[in-house]
């Protein structure tokens, strides 16, 4: 859509000429611009109550009368989508097509300049240009009128002239922001369906993403237990059933845009599911340490990490490192761990670099030196 064009959401070069014409906005300058058109009823009544003129002169004088209205009417929504420079024009050659109407009607034809600038205030999309516009027909209607001695008939026009353009220009430009407001709440609406999109993909990946390894794991050695100890391997079943129980809850949740971890709950997840693996769990440091506002991220960050250790590292220990802007977990497995964020990092790691931004920390991941991967999380 065009700045100047506040009733027609068409880019240049999207409709025809006749589509421009019945394009909805199109009626709806129709509908505006024809209460302009019914003053001009007096100039109409004029010439047809004028003492001198033939039939001819008076009808042809209505005709061009007529012209000079539909040429009023149809040339803004056909410029409409154009660039600055043609509706420019445009306007200007309609105040143009107004001449002949002087020699046709009489001075009187001076009233037809109001519909310049109702036009020219509904199709450019400068106010100052709009401004301009008003000044100078002001003074050209001023000009014929001291010519003409002030007659009644057009002694006010000048008056009205800027009056009606100064108004119309305001209003053009009250009707475009109107329009571009609305634009932006749709583009506001539409982007924040998208941030709860990417909100419930990372709550749902998270949530489920742990908790549906943490279920594979226990199975497996539920499996291996079943023959040599099925009180174990019951015990192992039954917290699967729990787990499956906690992940349609954390589904719900999610879903329900209520989701929370806390730091506290994902250590003693996080040792229970690392267990289960055979994975020996160090954190030397309490969750106390952490400050507050940072708790939430660096709990989302220990579920992604520990998840990552699980699926990927084949480690024997895994280290979770707190301190008070930051969390490290450190795993000394073999195994190929997932990219850092933004080299063709998953959607774990994706979903918690959103995170932490927006927590204002920053997430770095890669092999250790020593062996093994870190997941870090920092301010």
């Amino acid at each position: 859509m065009t700045e100047a064009a506040p009733l027609m959401t068409a880019a240049r070069g999207d409709l025809g000429l006749l589509a421009r014409l019945r394009h909805p906005g199109a009626w709806r300058w129709y509908a505006g611009g024809s209460i302009g058109l019914a003053y001009q009823a007096f100039e109409v009544i004029g010439v047809w109550t004028s003492p001198t003129g033939s039939l001819s002169a008076r009808t042809v004088a209505t005709i061009a009368l007529a012209a000079y209205y539909a040429a009023y009417l149809l040339v803004p929504p056909l410029v409409w989508p154009e660039r600055e420079a043609v509706r420019i024009g445009a306007i200007l050659g309609l105040l143009a097509l107004s001449a002949p109407l002087f020699a046709l009607v009489d001075l009187t034809a001076v009233w037809t300049w109001l519909l310049v600038l109702c036009a020219a205030a509904f199709t450019w999309s400068s106010q100052t240009a709009g401004l301009v516009l008003t000044g100078v027909v002001s003074l050209l209607a001023l000009a014929i009128a001291a010519l003409a001695g002030f007659p009644d008939s057009i002694s006010a026009a000048p008056w009205i002239t800027a009056s009606v353009g100064i108004l119309m220009v305001a209003f053009g430009h009250q009707v475009r922001q109107t329009v571009q407001l609305r634009a932006a709440n749709k583009r506001i609406a539409l982007l924040a369906v998208d941030e709860e999109r990417a909100r419930f993909a990372r709550d749902l990946h998270d949530s489920l993403g742990h908790s549906l390894t943490v279920v594979t794991v226990k199975s497996e050695l539920a499996g291996k237990l079943v023959a040599r100890d099925p009180d174990a391997a019951r015990a192992e079943i039954a917290d699967v059933e729990r787990l499956a129980r906690e992940a349609l809850a954390d589904l719900r949740a999610a879903v329900g845009g209520f989701r929370g971890v806390t730091l506290e709950g994902e250590l003693d997840a996080a040792r229970e599911a690392l267990a289960a693996g055979g994975i020996a769990l160090e954190v030397p440091t309490p969750a106390a340490v952490v400050r507050p506002e940072l708790r939430p991220v660096f709990a989302w960050a220990v579920r992604e990490g520990v998840t990552n250790v699980l699926r990927h590292s084949g480690a024997e220990t895994c280290t979770i490192a707190l301190s008070r802007t930051a969390v490290r977990i450190r795993d000394d497995g073999g195994a190929v761990a997932p990219a850092a964020p933004g080299v063709g990092s998953g959607a774990g790691l994706r979903g918690l670099a959103e995170r932490a931004a927006a927590a204002g920390v920053r997430v770095e991941a890669g092999p250790r030196a020593a062996g093994g991967f870190e997941l870090r999380v920092q301010r």
